[in-house]
């Protein structure tokens, strides 16, 4: 089981929410959600907030969320904009094929770049 399917798993039992009622306020198959929880389907983009909201989960509960969710997911999607510029697109694409490479060094300056500290 992955840390996001247990974070869910414990959301809905705590909730005391069956899994088919929660997979139905979800819009997806109960069995569709069990192996979701299990870690045997992969997250669908989006799904963690889906989840949170459902739950009425605060701020920091929903970023706590979106970090199993990470911890959990084998390949990110970087999504560019059809308008975007072709220097986005090559730097999306750039640092998917590099990214197992960067050094853990690279991999913090991007990290406090991305989250305001490399201004």
């Amino acid at each position: 089981m992955t840390p996001f399917g247990k974070a869910v798993r414990h959301l809905r039992i705590e909730r005391e929410m069956l899994l088919g009622s929660m997979a139905d306020a979800l819009g997806v198959s109960s069995s569709y959600l069990s192996q979701i929880e299990s870690g045997k389907k992969s997250i669908p983009h989006g799904f963690a907030d889906r989840v949170a909201q459902l739950m009425g989960l605060n701020m920091i509960a929903t970023s706590e969320l979106r970090q199993q969710a990470a911890l959990s997911m084998a390949e990110f999607k970087i999504q560019v904009a059809d308008s975007a510029p072709a220097s986005d697109r090559i730097l999306a694409g750039e640092l998917a094929h590099e990214f197992a490479r960067l050094t853990p060094e690279a991999k913090d300056g991007i990290a406090k770049l991305l989250r305001g500290g490399g201004k």
